[in-house]
């Protein structure tokens, strides 16, 4: 089973993965996406801890970066090649996904877009709440429509933690951002089949531009 779902963000997001019974019901064969802010990274946390609660988890683990990691300790980690495309193997069972990154999982092509913008962000908060890596750039956009197109030139799905600016009046997400932008230019640039964000945002379904706000949702796809 392949499942994605949004931010799992300190005890409440982990336990809320450790009572939901699509989770339960899977085994380390299978990969339950976080996509953002699942904790791993969290600023000022023992990582060795962390990564211990989430291999405590049934399934195994891939994540996004998202608003809210220190991007200090993500830029620590050696990255891999697996399954097409390049990721950090946090432990054994914990991965993290790289940004612009295609995938081939459960039969599917996917794209990976990690990273947002924390709003009301200020120069007092940089480096201690806030990292400007966590922005998506122009340069993960050309990554991502890179190796699109070295995977054929479409992809079934494309995983993000933000969404595209024209996208959030639709699931009150504020004002476009940095990272929105981008991903607003990924949007029109990279045909996909479907489209799964997950940062903060409530559960929804946008049929017209074929994709979902997964909230707090476990969503199976394959």
């Amino acid at each position: 089973m392949l499942a994605v779902t949004g931010g799992s963000w300190g005890p409440e997001g982990l336990g809320r993965l450790q009572e939901d019974r699509t989770v339960s019901s899977m085994s380390k064969r299978d990969f339950l996406i976080i996509l953002g802010d699942c904790g791993v990274f969290a600023p000022r946390t023992v990582l060795s801890e962390t990564v211990a609660a989430y291999r405590s988890l049934p399934c195994s683990v891939l994540f996004l970066d998202g608003s809210r990691d220190d991007y200090d300790a993500v830029a620590d980690q050696p990255s891999f090649p697996w399954n097409g495309g390049s990721v950090h193997t946090v432990s054994r069972g914990v991965t993290h996904l790289l940004r612009g990154q295609v995938f081939r999982l459960g039969g599917l092509s996917i794209l990976t877009v990690g990273g947002a913008t924390t709003p009301g962000r200020t120069d007092i908060g940089r480096y201690w709440d806030w990292w400007p890596a966590q922005d998506v750039s122009e340069e993960d956009a050309e990554t991502a429509v890179l190796n699109v197109g070295k995977a054929g030139g479409s992809v079934d799905l494309v995983l993000s933690c933000e969404c595209p600016s024209s996208w959030k009046p639709s699931v009150g997400g504020g004002a476009a951002t940095v990272s929105s932008d981008v991903l607003e230019t990924i949007s029109r640039k990279v045909p996909y089949g479907h489209w799964y964000f997950g940062n903060g945002y409530a559960g929804k379904e946008m049929p017209a531009v074929r994709a979902s706000a997964v909230g707090d949702r476990v969503i199976p796809i394959a």
